[in-house]
């Protein structure tokens, strides 16, 4: 048997532990070191505020599209193998953005990167789903998430705080490197998949049919649509919040919002409490609280009184999120009937389709209206994403009845 579904105890998991949520790190750290550097990318290349969020849109907007190819690929030719390559690929990628000074260029290798590294995610998630016992498969993705979340966070951090010491060009290079060690690390360390089988082939057409299924299954497609709401929402929050917060009223120093991104670290308890809370009382019902205090925490920015209020709000709202996510990802990997590495990757190019068509247009709300619009904004998404987890819950719980009438 399997070394992994032997024994339901956590500590089975340890080298998944330990190198799946470094993978996640390593890769968002990337991704998002550059949403730290907008303002000084719009200072250095002389880009308007409305149109420099570009380059974060071309990220996640080409890692969407890769999402097609890269869940059919791992599918193909293995779990293991497209996370090394992702990595390696997104090292060499990040380092060739040290070598331009034109904003176009720039733009183009920053859109490569969000490809290369497409695959880490939608090969993590099923590696969990097939190599973890079910009962522990959305825990382990839970600390995956916080590897995500936490990548989020140092990427932000690290970034605003080298960005006024060092040259955007030196911090493309440090970036690189953590990609590269990464790159190294899983290969050595993951252990390879034991109940992994490959497709025979890559077909497209059969890739696009699969993904036709998924996407008239509504347990899936919901999913897809709540995926592109919450990664759009806090896309948008984090593209312009440090643009509100050096501006007035508060004009805190970019030094100190760099500082708001450790609150993901919160994730480490928030996500994996949150997979326990979707056994006991649903997913859906854990989703729908998760989305409710996503809406709580961007209503308190928009009637926030005081500096301590808005953080405190950011903070909700980005905890919620990073839980929220994983809750999905744990729900669509085990819902999919078939090709569950292709649903991933389904939905992970609507999450990410979210965040660079949501927080690339609440680029013109912000810049003509400023960041109340764009609370508005993100809250009135929010609003369809907890109407959509109810109406998934309200259909699971029906096909439940249904199935327990048949059986009597």
């Amino acid at each position: 048997m399997n070394k992994y579904l032997a024994n339901n105890s956590l500590w089975r998991y340890i080298p998944l532990l330990l190198i799946l949520p470094l993978s996640g790190l390593a890769e968002l750290a990337s991704l998002y070191s550059i949403q730290a550097l907008l303002p000084k990318l719009s200072e250095v290349y002389n880009i308007p505020l409305n149109q420099v969020g570009l380059i974060l849109s071309a990220e996640v907007g080409f890692l969407a599209f890769a999402m097609l190819f890269s869940g059919s690929l791992s599918d193909r030719f293995g779990r293991k193998k497209i996370i090394v390559f992702s990595l390696l690929a997104g090292g060499i990628l990040t380092l060739l953005c040290a070598t331009t000074s034109s904003w176009h260029v720039l733009v183009f290798y920053r859109a490569l990167l969000g490809i290369a590294v497409s695959g880490i995610t939608a090969a993590v998630t099923v590696y969990i789903t097939e190599e973890v016992s079910p009962a522990l498969a959305g825990v382990v993705t839970g600390y995956f998430i916080f590897g995500n979340s936490l990548g989020s966070m140092s990427g932000r951090v690290l970034a605003t705080l080298m960005m006024e010491h060092i040259s955007v060009g030196s911090i493309f290079c440090f970036f690189s490197a953590v990609l590269l060690l990464m790159a190294l690390l899983v290969f050595i360390f993951l252990p390879a998949s034991k109940n992994f089988t490959a497709s025979p082939s890559l077909n497209l057409t059969q890739m696009l049919k699969g993904g036709r299924e998924h996407f008239t299954n509504i347990k899936i497609s919901a999913c897809f649509i709540i995926g592109f709401i919450i990664f759009g929402s806090f896309t948008s929050a984090f593209n312009f919040l440090a643009f509100h917060l050096h501006g007035k009223p508060y004009h805190l120093p970019y030094s100190l919002i760099a500082l708001i991104p450790i609150s993901f670290s919160l994730t480490f308890f928030a996500a994996p409490f949150s997979a326990k809370m979707a056994m006991r009382y649903g997913s859906m019902n854990t989703l729908s609280l998760l989305l409710i205090m996503m809406l709580c925490g961007a209503l308190m920015t928009f009637i926030s009184p005081t500096l301590p209020i808005f953080i405190l709000g950011i903070i909700c709202f980005s905890v919620a999120f990073f839980s929220s996510h994983s809750t999905l990802l744990t729900w669509v990997s085990s819902h999919a009937p078939h090709a569950k590495g292709q649903a991933t990757a389904f939905y992970l190019l609507c999450y990410y389709a979210g965040g660079a068509i949501i927080g690339y247009l609440n680029g013109y709300v912000f810049a003509s209206i400023g960041w109340n619009a764009v609370a508005i904004s993100i809250m009135g998404l929010l609003v369809i994403g907890l109407l959509l987890s109810r109406y998934l819950h309200i259909t699971e719980r029906k096909e439940t009845e249904v199935g327990i009438m048949d059986m009597s």
